[in-house]
């Protein structure tokens, strides 16, 4: 090779580095992996899919296999005894083999063996050390590389190499990795690359494109172009070609077995950089490092698995998922980002994208992948952009909470305040004819372009409005928490809305192309109508469990006519045949949006704003046809021990032993809201849902079962097909047909001599049953007898009061609540009388409680001897009595004075001292205005009043009363 100048050399560095871009600023949605999720370490030594689509990690402390939840360990139960996982392959048959640092093992996924059977097995070196070609496999050991082949029913381990082959090239002696491309075999040798295709060994040289050094990593291209890298140098070898063309990362000093290479759907290499993820798009290196998220910390493992899925292993931090990779891109603060949240998004005609948030807003220019501050100035006491809106010649129309409609002059770089609100602006809508609509938290206003007018007041009411939206036929549509409008040939109307839970309190809606208006509110859920020329609306509420969770910021419809809901807990897409929530599980920042924060792009991707930055869906198609969702049975224990795989399964003697089933999902990204449902026919009849993958059963009793089970993601509202396992429990041998027929053959002739001997015994017994029956009757009638006494007891003591043995006050009012009904259901007349003992304090001071006690029972004798018989005397409190007298006459107080003079005529003995006692009586009589008896106790009540104050000892009524008397 000719020699090169130093400036050659100097200007074509300066080149390549320009050409690796330091970062996509971007911020990385990840999903981590560790502990908490089933990894017992977190260095992840490499990643790899089977062929049935498991995802296997190996780390430095056991191999783990992602059940679609979390990691289950292979270890020794599945004869895998090696902790240190060095290195995973597949072959081309299927058999996975596990390099570690005590031996090779080779198995199926579930069961493994060790493939060197030796007393000193060979260890495996860390990094690409396992490949297999021609139906042997290679692996490096102790840096030599050793062919494994099937011998009966074990396997053959020996060098590759024998000391011939290592005296003739000295470079063999020294193997570092190995890699099958289908045809021969490519391994690091010494500081070279080394090709064999079974019978030559071409080892590459500087001239050839592959400088010095310790080549590591391999990667078959989907273009058959051959990937190789060393911790320096990346090169590639195009399919035809005899040369390798540089493809080096500038600044790579990565020292280490572990530089996984890897594409992704659209052809990209991704390896590890220094710092983090580096991909080549082709022309140049973009580098993803912590300013986009990743840990800073070294990346050991890659894999983009067949459903989409960037793999990330790191060397400290566990596996990690780049969430959304190539399908969303975001951006936080860390990206330049004014602030969190973001409320508007608008591209203006030169191509830039501002975003309108909580402290002002930024800006996106083309091609730039890092936000900046946008140019816009906004008076000191702007509050939150909440509406952006770019106008044809460029200029950019913005809306401030704080009522102010500001115009930034694209040609001037000036910014002019065309307009201020004089209320709160909760939304900015432009319509097709450029009249700007401003929702306000006072009414509906308009700009023109000249002047700010508030809309027809005798229609709009001075309420809060918060979306606006214009129909394909130019009319306009607002909601708010008066209800639903509608502006259409000048005239605005209001809109009756049946069917909702309100016909007001709405907060969003949005009118498609096709006539359908969707509409959220202050209440559960989303609904829709269809719009007519008249002035009522029908709508009909979407049964969807989600919907009904959220609360809705915003209803937008795209070109295509899908329906966007943004909310509490991510978008809702709706693309006409079925809904789909987008989450941080999919790629989103962030799963509060923000109100009103979409905007769809010129090529159809669309841009979320949320409470921590904004997500840009760049391939909306993509999400809305999701994986078909796969489930498994991975394994089966009977008690503690694992079953080998089958289809069905017999047991022949499960007796007191668990059932234990492990489940798995394939065919999905990782979402955390992914459920199993699953029920065993034979014993559960309703379906059992549950977010773990483990499904325990008590020991089952004898019979035929059909465990079933499906994966559900709700997100998707996705059910997978449905699996069914059949289990057949086999009882003891007691409980098989032939222990049970001559069982039941020697119980028939017991039962035959016993039945003479047991007819014997049952006269003679029943002879003594009758006695103790006739003994143990009486005994019942004595018992129910005591009940009946102690039931009437406790009735007379819930109801009377203790003392005077009269109703107590709450059984006195039930009694006066039924004589109204009756008095009025036969129109007779019904007095109650409160009577209370004049001056009763006097007697408790003088003469003691035991005195007070003696005349308030001789009060209540005298009561039941002087009133009617019909009537009905209760303590209502204290000395207070209430007395219900039905059948005397409205104003008749003869019976009343009686009982007043039946009081006073003798001393009482109270407590063997005689008592001088009068009474004060307030009558009152049952009026057809009376709603209850309170209503007639409270005249009683007055009218008693009236009679202590004018004397005590005496009959007063209430003034009705009293006329009519």
């Amino acid at each position: 090779m000719r020699h090169r100048p130093a400036w050659y050399v100097l200007a074509i560095g300066l080149i390549m580095l320009a050409r690796a871009i330091s970062a996509d600023a971007q911020a990385i949605s990840l999903a981590s992996f560790t502990q908490s999720e089933g990894l017992r370490s977190l260095e992840d030594n490499c990643l790899l899919q089977d062929q049935s689509g498991f995802v296997y990690a190996c780390t430095e402390n056991g191999l783990f296999r992602f059940d679609g939840h979390s990691f289950q360990h292979i270890g020794a139960a599945s004869g895998l005894r090696g902790s240190y996982i060095s290195a995973l392959h597949q072959d081309g048959v299927g058999r996975l083999w596990v390099g570690t640092r005590s031996g090779l093992y080779v198995g199926n996924g579930q069961h493994f063996v060790l493939a060197d059977e030796s007393s000193h097995p060979q260890p495996v070196d860390p990094g690409a050390t396992l490949a297999d070609l021609d139906g042997r496999t290679y692996m490096v050991s102790q840096h030599r590389l050793w062919q494994v082949e099937p011998a009966g029913t074990r396997w053959l381990l020996r060098q590759r190499f024998d000391a011939a082959a290592l005296r003739a090239t000295p470079v063999l002696a020294d193997i570092t990795s190995v890699f099958s491309d289908g045809h021969a075999l490519w391994f690091g040798c010494a500081k070279s690359l080394c090709q064999w295709n079974g019978q030559q060994l071409r080892v590459w040289s500087e001239h050839e494109g592959i400088p010095a050094d310790t080549w590591t990593s391999y990667l078959r291209g989907q273009d058959g172009t051959l990937w190789v890298r060393s911790p320096r140098y990346i090169r590639a070898l195009a399919a035809g070609n005899d040369a390798f063309v540089n493809r080096d990362l500038p600044g790579a000093r990565v020292v280490t077995a572990y530089l996984d290479m890897i594409q992704d759907d659209q052809g990209r290499l991704l390896t590890r950089a220094n710092d983090g993820l580096a991909r080549w798009d082709g022309r140049h290196w973009r580098v993803f490092d912590k300013n986009n998220g990743l840990p800073d910390i070294g990346i050991d493992a890659l894999l983009y698995d067949r459903n989409h899925v960037l793999w990330i292993g790191t060397y400290g931090r566990g596996v990690l998922q780049w969430r959304g990779y190539d399908r969303f891109e975001s951006w936080q603060t860390a990206q330049g980002l004014d602030s969190s949240p973001s409320w508007a998004i608008a591209r203006a005609r030169d191509g830039a994208l501002w975003v309108g948030n909580e402290l002002g807003g930024s800006m996106l220019a083309p091609d730039a992948t890092r936000l900046a501050s946008w140019p816009l100035r906004a008076p000191p006491l702007a509050q939150e952009t909440i509406g952006l809106h770019a106008l044809p010649d460029g200029d950019m129309l913005a809306a401030y909470y704080s009522g102010e409609l500001l115009r930034y002059r694209a040609r001037t770089g000036i910014t002019e305040e065309v307009a201020h609100s004089p209320a709160y602006i909760r939304n900015l809508m432009v319509d097709s004819h450029g009249m700007a609509w401003l929702c306000t938290e006072r009414g509906l206003y308009a700009y023109d372009g000249h002047l700010l007018r508030r809309a027809d007041a005798s229609v709009i009411p001075d309420n809060a409005f918060t979306d606006a939206k214009e129909d394909s036929q130019g009319r306009i549509w607002i909601s708010g928490e008066a209800g639903l409008f509608r502006f259409d040939h000048d005239r605005w109307v209001r809109i009756r809305v049946n069917g909702a839970p309100s016909g007001q309190d709405f907060t969003h809606m949005d009118v498609l192309p096709s006539g359908d208006l969707y509409l959220a509110g202050d209440f559960n859920g989303l609904w829709r109508g269809r719009i007519t020329d008249g002035d009522t609306l029908d709508m009909q509420h979407i049964a969807d469990e989600l919907l009904d969770d959220t609360r809705v910021y915003f209803i937008q419809h795209d070109r295509r006519g899908w329906l966007w809901v943004g909310g509490t807990d991510g978008i809702e897409l709706y693309n006409g045949q079925r809904w789909r929530r987008l989450t941080e599980d999919d790629g989103l920042i962030w799963n509060d949006i923000g109100e009103n924060a979409f905007f769809e792009d010129e090529d159809g991707s669309v841009w979320i704003g949320t409470t921590n930055g904004i997500s840009h869906v760049l391939h909306p198609a993509m999400l809305t046809s999701p994986d078909a969702l796969k489930v498994i049975v991975t394994q089966v224990n009977l008690g503690d021990v694992a079953q080998k795989p089958a289809l069905a399964y017999r047991f022949d003697d499960a007796s007191g032993q668990p059932l234990t089933l492990h489940l798995a999902t394939l065919g999905a990204p990782t979402r955390r809201t992914l459920q199993y449902r699953y029920r065993l026919q034979g014993l559960e009849h309703d379906w059992v849902s549950s977010d773990r993958s483990q499904v325990d059963y008590p020991p089952l009793p004898p019979g035929d079962f059909v465990f079933e089970i499906a994966a559900y993601d709700p997100d998707s509202r996705q059910l997978s097909s449905q699996v069914q396992l059949p289990l057949h429990i086999v009882p003891p041998w007691w409980r098989r047909w032939p222990a049970v027929l001559g069982g039941v053959l020697l119980l028939a002739i017991s039962l035959v001599l016993i039945w003479q001997l047991r007819t014997r015994h049952l006269r003679s017994r029943a002879y003594t049953l009758e006695r103790l029956v006739a003994v143990r009757t009486r005994e019942l009638e004595v018992d129910k007898q005591a009940l009946e006494e102690a039931r009437a007891a406790l009735w007379q003591q819930a109801t009377h009061d203790a003392l005077t043995g009269l109703p107590n006050r709450s059984h006195v009012l039930e009694i006066l609540d039924q004589a109204m009904l009756e008095a009025r259901a036969h129109e007779r007349p019904l007095a109650v009388a409160l009577i209370d003992l004049d001056h009763f304090k006097r007697i408790n001071d003088r003469y003691g409680h035991l005195a007070g006690d003696a005349v308030l029972i001789e009060t209540a004798t005298r009561l039941r001897e002087a009133l009617p018989v019909e009537a009905t005397p209760g303590r209502y409190g204290g000395e207070e009595v209430l007395a219900v007298i039905p059948g005397i006459s409205v104003g008749k107080l003869t019976p009343f004075e009686v009982l007043r003079h039946y009081i006073a005529q003798r001393p009482f003995r109270g407590d063997g001292i005689p008592v001088d006692v009068t009474c004060s009586i307030g009558v009152a009589w049952l009026h057809p205005q009376d709603r209850d008896g309170f209503d007639l106790i409270r005249r009683a009540d007055a009218a008693l009043y009236r009679a202590k104050t004018c004397g005590r000892n005496r009959v007063a009524t209430a003034g009705h009363d009293q006329e009519n008397g």
